[in-house]
């Protein structure tokens, strides 16, 4: 099996791009997935795994960007750790317009017990983002880990202190 870094159904254009350097500027979830799992290749390849990009490019990234890219990261992180000749597919979703519900899915999951105890580490982040963590198996193989957190769209009142950061 052949690691990928994205596919994007919208645009397949972008699945073959091998670099993808994380561009803050454009504040895009599927940017920032692409900017986490890009370290983690090497590990998914010795695991005879691979990681699927199927975030939305339309899906921004709002409120404490820094904690939810720790929750990504520590997420992806366990989930290739643990993954073995396994397909690791990554997508999210707009929840009420007011969530985001980022899902991490290992089709074949080495060690289901050994995800959820490395997952403790990361519970505290993901509460510090207003955020929770789910992790559902099934049929003893399939893991997915869902990651909730609000969205916290800038208004005029806290626009300024946003670009001030």
């Amino acid at each position: 099996m052949y690691a990928m870094e994205s596919i994007n159904p919208v645009n397949s254009a972008e699945a073959v791009q091998i670099t993808h350097p994380y561009n803050p500027a454009k504040g895009g979830l599927q940017n920032l997935i692409q900017h986490l799992a890009q370290p983690l290749l090497p590990l998914a390849v010795r695991n005879n795994s691979f990681l699927v990009n199927d975030v939305a490019p339309h899906l921004g990234l709002y409120g404490d960007k820094n904690a939810v890219s720790r929750v990504i990261d520590g997420i992806l992180r366990s989930v290739v750790n643990n993954a073995r000749e396994s397909c690791i597919r990554i997508s999210a979703r707009e929840l009420y317009s007011n969530m985001i519900e980022i899902l991490v899915k290992d089709s074949n999951s080495f060690n289901t017990y050994a995800v959820a105890c490395s997952l403790q580490d990361i519970v505290p982040l993901a509460q510090q983002a207003g955020g929770q963590l789910d992790i559902m198996n099934q049929r003893q193989r399939i893991t997915t880990i869902v990651f909730r957190f609000p969205i916290h769209r800038l208004d005029a009142g806290n626009l300024a202190e946003a670009k001030m950061c």
